[in-house]
């Protein structure tokens, strides 16, 4: 009996479920045609139909009205959840198709980036070439979105677990800057500021899946020299992190390309560290990479030509070097 009861109900279509909701709502079937812009004979056609599915009549008629039986006021509620469904689905496959033809490029970017890309792809000249494109936080979602096709790609330092997206390396990060306090008495050391300077004051990280998330650089190297640990701190949010380093008085280090962000706050300073320095850290733990994650070839929307474009401006930021007429903003 449930097979076929089954089968009948796969075989009902959308319209003629949104005829039962209609009925339902108005006790009227002439109103029912109206409402949907067919002849009384289809709604016939459509309650048959449904009548047939759920062995019941569903509607009797009553002072003029088609009262719904006790199996009908049961549907109702279930009946308006699928449709509501097939509208949400619909409205999804709208959207999608709206940035399609707009040719909006959807990307997902990992910490240290999305700052320093934003401003990049903004460029008249690179949205020439990319078309437009909405840039995203890197979110514990962000692959299966790759994956299901709801973003188009994504840069990060994470590592999906999904074997289908294909990965490829764009370079890690090669200048790490410090940030504190304008006011914070590190900079008596500047510019010569050693890790071991760095170790004597609170000490404030961003957490990285796939990076620090167990144990951060510093304290790896203050361990390995058996230096007192300085007092640590672990963050998830920039946000977080720029308040704990205004109110804590603690120290940070962070990308270079994250560093414009600090450009907005005038209590904080930073500079670079110096390149003796980031290679003690690079020793202790390697710095991540950062992956250019997509679907295979035959999914992107983009062209070879704007993937790589894409890539070499990804990479040009990693390699961020300091100009001497920039010097003035580090430090002094």
């Amino acid at each position: 009996m449930a097979s076929r009861l089954l089968k009948q109900l796969c075989e009902l279509d959308i319209f003629t479920l949104m005829v039962f909701k209609t009925i339902y709502e108005t006790g009227h079937a002439n109103i029912t045609a109206r409402e949907l812009s067919v002849s009384a004979p289809k709604i016939s056609r459509c309650l048959s139909s449904l009548r047939a599915a759920f062995d019941d009549e569903l509607f009797y008629r009553r002072q003029q009205k088609l009262k719904a039986t006790p199996l009908a006021e049961n549907l109702y509620r279930p009946v308006c959840d699928f449709i509501q469904s097939v509208y949400q689905l619909e409205l999804q496959a709208s959207s999608r198709r709206d940035c399609l033809t707009e040719g909006c490029l959807q990307i997902a970017v990992g910490y240290g980036l999305l700052s320093a890309l934003s401003k990049v792809f903004g460029q008249k000249e690179i949205t020439e070439k990319l078309g437009k494109i909405r840039l995203y936080k890197w979110r514990g979602d962000s692959a299966d979105l790759i994956h299901s096709g709801e973003l188009d790609l994504g840069i990060s330092l994470e590592i999906p677990d999904n074997q289908e997206l294909q990965l490829t390396t764009v370079g890690e990060c090669r200048e790490i800057g410090l940030v504190c306090r304008a006011d914070h008495p590190i900079w008596q050391h500047y510019p010569n500021i050693t890790l071991e300077d760095i170790t004597h004051y609170p000490y404030v990280y961003m957490s990285v899946k796939n990076f620090n998330e167990r144990i951060d650089p510093l304290e790896l190297y203050c361990q390995q020299e058996n230096l007192p640990s300085p007092e640590m701190d672990s963050v998830e949010d920039v946000e977080e992190w720029h308040a704990h380093l205004l109110t804590m008085n603690s120290i940070g280090l962070a990308p270079a390309t994250e560093l414009c962000q600090t450009d907005r706050m005038s209590e904080l300073k930073y500079c670079l560290l110096p390149a003796s320095e980031v290679d003690k850290l690079q020793r202790t733990l390697a710095l991540p990479c950062y992956q250019l994650i997509e679907r295979s070839n035959d999914y992107r929307r983009y062209s070879q030509a704007q993937r790589q474009l894409i890539i070499d401006l990804v990479s040009k930021l990693l390699d961020f070097r300091v100009q001497p007429a920039e010097e003035r903003r580090f430090g002094t």
